[in-house]
């Protein structure tokens, strides 16, 4: 299920940038804290939500194709797997439409945003170790889980890909069903390059609980309007060729909306 709403005017996204640029390949200088926004801009905006209160600002063009996570067989896989894809965002003119079994689905595997939530993260093998602690105060079990972990999974299990930047950065979550309240929790947006300096992939993740999210955008060849895969270098999150400023303005509008439970 996803509810769309349209808004005619310009939305303004705020996303407020916690302190750490780290540039662990090319760099000329070492970072400096700092504390920074991005303000995404979009016109004729679509607001997403799936089922799970998952909400984006979609540019104009931009499609969701959601995935049906609900079925006894989806169950069974997101359990046997640990994880689940949640919705795939297709550019303009990059969505279509099964005509056999009428399911819809994006053109391509790159140039898309995919959204993977990787759940019970606390007795999954990858990240069970280290996932939680006992406070020795209170004896309680504290979870450590963050969006690190999420980092730490992809730099085991994509060895040739190289994380040229990374920024933390604050998600907001809401949860109606209890007195409208609201807090913040960390995440990280990535920009990773393979080992021929080709900008690689864009990723935001984050941990709420014991659930991971992962959204990615795999970087298309040719991308860069001259035909060729896009250099790494001088490409940095604030100074994004300009085909690839929707993948930011998605990823810095993600919030999430908690249903009320029971």
């Amino acid at each position: 299920m996803l509810i769309l709403s349209h808004h005619g005017a310009v939305l303004l996204i705020v996303v407020n940038m916690m302190s750490m640029m780290s540039m662990t390949a090319y760099a000329t200088s070492d970072p400096q804290p700092q504390e920074q926004s991005i303000t995404a801009t979009t016109t004729n905006s679509t607001v997403y939500t799936d089922d799970t209160g998952f909400t984006v600002s979609l540019p104009p063009g931009w499609t969701p194709v959601d995935r049906d996570n609900t079925s006894q067989e989806a169950r069974e896989v997101a359990a046997s797997q640990l994880k689940e894809t949640l919705v795939e965002f297709c550019p303009e003119g990059q969505s279509r439409v099964d005509n056999t079994t009428g399911i819809a689905g994006c053109d391509d595997d790159l140039g898309i945003i995919v959204v993977t939530r990787y759940i019970n993260m606390d007795t999954n093998p990858d990240f069970a170790y280290g996932a939680s602690t006992v406070d020795p105060s209170t004896g309680l079990i504290v979870l450590d889980l963050t969006a690190q972990d999420l980092v730490d999974l992809h730099n085991r299990d994509s060895p040739n890909m190289i994380i040229v930047q990374s920024k933390d950065l604050l998600v907001n979550v809401s949860n109606s069903g209890n007195a409208g309240t609201q807090w913040q929790i960390p995440g990280k947006l990535i920009l990773a390059a393979n080992q021929i300096n080709q900008l690689g992939w864009i990723q935001l993740l984050f941990v709420d609980w014991t659930s991971g999210y992962e959204l990615s955008y795999r970087v298309p060849k040719g991308q860069g309007g001259s035909g060729e895969p896009i250099s790494i270098f001088g490409i940095g999150l604030d100074n994004l060729p300009q085909e690839l400023q929707p993948i930011i303005q998605i990823m810095t509008s993600v919030n999430l909306q908690r249903l009320p439970s029971g």
